[in-house]
């Protein structure tokens, strides 16, 4: 999922398949047995491929783990409705269902651990990279259309979106009570506040 790290390597193309095998293999893997038992080797051979393909993909094993978690998924984003609130929540109850799947409450812990050096954030930030470019392109539309002033911070709501979403599911797990709408209104509010410094960046 997009890191330059996971670019494959000239005159190696790249086998969409095989890499979804993988991916779908480690997501199983880390529910099954958790993170630790969850090595390269165990998810080559749940995958039916061999590790020297993997590490043409993925360097380490901590770069295939973390776009298991955090990638895309094979999901499409959720297209904008027109109603930023009710698109909002769509983002929220999108990554509290992500962030609550078996893999990632088994795997999150364990990469937060592991996740240390600079290249390890600048990794995870390449991973989500598209995803980010989706929700200010949501925020955006609400500013070009006059519903929303310009200005808000879209990486902090961003960010305020996947960190308490992933915090929620950890800790408390789904969408106990009114979650999912008290965080869309609040997102929303932040969204909607604007500031006098320009229009939101995409």
């Amino acid at each position: 999922m997009m890191t330059s790290d996971a670019q494959p390597r000239p005159g190696r193309p790249r086998d969409a398949d095989k890499d979804l095998a993988v991916l779908v293999a480690a997501r199983h893997l880390l529910a099954e047995v958790g993170y630790p038992q969850t090595t390269v080797v165990a998810i080559a051979k749940r995958a039916g491929v061999n590790t020297p393909a993997i590490y043409r993909r993925w360097p380490t094993r901590q770069a295939l783990l973390e776009e298991a978690i955090h990638g895309p998924g094979g999901h499409a984003l959720p297209e904008p409705t027109g109603d930023l609130r009710a698109d909002l929540a769509t983002w929220v109850r999108i990554f509290l269902v992500r962030a609550e799947s078996p893999a990632a409450r088994a795997g999150v812990p364990g990469l937060l651990a592991d996740s240390q050096t600079e290249e390890a954030r600048r990794r995870l930030l390449a991973i989500g990279a598209p995803i980010r470019k989706a929700f200010a392109e949501l925020l955006g539309g609400a500013v070009d259309d006059g519903r929303i002033p310009p200005g808000a911070d879209t990486g902090l709501i961003f960010e305020i979106l996947s960190g308490t979403t992933t915090f929620h599911a950890l800790v408390r797990g789904g969408d106990s009570g009114s979650f999912v709408g008290d965080l869309a209104d609040a997102l929303y509010v932040m969204a909607s506040h604007g500031s006098p410094n320009g229009p939101i960046s995409r």
